[in-house]
């Protein structure tokens, strides 16, 4: 039985040894040296228990190929914190596709070994910077990183001014859409400002009371779903709209006193116009663990719908049974960019599922396809060269199909792409889960809820 790559190199390369041998007999010493250029079509599989395909082109070595030995890409993950839930299914992919990605190399004959060195930033944008700030004066000039959208603001000019290339899997603030040294595998809160609204206004939410992350991804997807949900209560003619709301410190660790605040708010809406039409839209990270804590003391909260973003899909906190009683009981649901369906979505997925045994959450997928996409670009390109890397990756995008489809990049270097997942919490056999139980589709503005 043939392993992944046998397939893509026997006849391939024979054939191409051929072609060059032919090629320079005619033309001599016409051009000094013949570059061939082959194009081979490699089949990569997961390796143990995994049969799902996909197919890339890699760029074979001319005589200006540069790389070897071990060729160093930064990662920052935040490992501690308020998204370490998130550091460790990201790590865990990244040193999965490290192996994947060497094994590939080492088939095809390639001179260099891709090395990920992974570094903690505790999602504080300050350490992130100063830990990208260190991995630069070693040498390293491609980074997957910028987690949060305030790590990745803080880091950008120190980027754009010295041609370093950040790729985040995750980074969604619409303000950050520009033009610049950042790519980000994942579409802007344009996007899910306005699924969060549609998903809000199909549950029946009429007056929303919003509480979210004081910080550039927070004001961002805040402002970006308040917008549209207003909007849609323009266009419905209906009594609806949305209600002063708490902006908190992001650094805070406890929330008495704006639960207090939430509290009042959402008591005097609910007499105003009945529960059944009040909803409170929360925006955060895993401090909203601390916030579930503190609502719980008052029985009004948990008698409204919750709603909440990417920042708070599949966290573990959450699942605590202190406070998952109450997520459950107030249907919270929070929204995550689709991956869809994709050939190695499946490698993903078993991955996951046996290291860290839960679902992998969007952001995993495209991790996994940023690892593989930034190996492929520096094959394609044959040298450690950030701004060239940067540039020939739509090259590489048309040839690869991943663990999140079909990659397409807008002018700004967001994904464009609109789907996302749904996901909520449920008691099963004595354990709170996740799991995913609908999809917004942003093409069509409409919500399918599975069953």
């Amino acid at each position: 039985m043939y392993r992944w790559y046998e397939m893509a190199l026997k006849v391939p390369i024979y054939v191409a040894f051929i072609v060059v041998i032919i090629v320079a007999s005619i033309v001599g010493y016409i051009f000094g040296s013949t570059i061939t250029k082959i194009t081979t079509t490699t089949t990569v599989t997961q390796i143990a228990t995994v049969t799902k395909t996909v197919t890339v082109t890699p760029a074979l070595a001319t005589p200006t190929y540069k790389l070897s030995g071990e060729v160093k890409i930064g990662v920052l993950l935040p490992l501690s914190g308020e998204l370490a839930s998130f550091g460790a299914e990201l790590k865990t992919i990244i040193e999965y596709a490290e192996q994947e990605i060497n094994n590939y190399l080492e088939v095809n004959g390639r001179p260099w070994k891709i090395k990920f060195v992974i570094e903690d930033t505790a999602v504080d944008p300050k350490t992130h910077l100063e830990k990208l700030m260190a991995l630069y004066a070693t040498g390293i000039q491609i980074f997957i990183g910028g987690i949060s959208s305030a790590e990745l603001s803080e880091a950008l000019s120190y980027c754009n001014d010295r041609g370093i290339l950040i790729i985040s899997p995750s980074s969604t603030s619409p303000a950050l859409s520009i033009p610049d040294m950042a790519l980000r595998y994942v579409p802007p809160d344009q996007y899910q400002g306005k699924a969060i609204a549609r998903i809000m206004w199909e549950r029946g939410f009429r007056w929303i009371i919003p509480m979210w992350r004081g910080d550039t991804w927070g004001d961002g997807l805040a402002q970006a779903t308040i917008e549209t949900f207003k909007e849609i209560c323009k266009n419905s003619g209906e009594s609806c709209g949305v209600l002063s709301g708490i902006r908190y410190d992001p650094k805070a660790k406890e929330f008495s006193v704006e639960v207090s605040q939430l509290v009042t708010l959402v008591d005097d809406s609910v007499k105003r116009y009945g529960k059944d039409k009040v909803g409170i839209l929360l925006i955060s990270f895993e401090e909203a663990a601390a916030v579930f804590a503190a609502a719980k003391s008052y029985p009004l909260l948990s008698e409204v719908k919750w709603q909440g973003s990417d920042g708070t899909a599949n966290i573990a906190p959450l699942l605590d049974p202190s406070v998952a009683d109450m997520v459950v009981k107030v249907e919270f649901l929070s929204t995550m960019a689709s991956p869809g369906e994709a050939p190695k979505a499946e490698i993903v997925r078993s991955v996951i599922r046996e290291k860290l045994g839960r679902d992998p959450m969007g952001y995993t997928y495209f991790t996994y396809d940023i690892a593989w996409t930034i190996a492929l670009a520096l094959d394609r390109v044959g040298e450690y060269n950030a701004v060239a890397v940067k540039n020939v990756l739509p090259d590489v995008f048309k040839d690869y199909v991943g663990a999140s489809g079909k990659i397409a990049l807008d002018e700004n270097g967001d994904r464009a792409l609109a789907y996302y997942d749904i996901w909520a919490t449920a008691k099963v056999d004595d354990k709170y889960k996740w799991s995913v139980v609908g999809l917004y589709n942003g093409e069509t503005d409409s919500v399918k809820w599975y069953s």
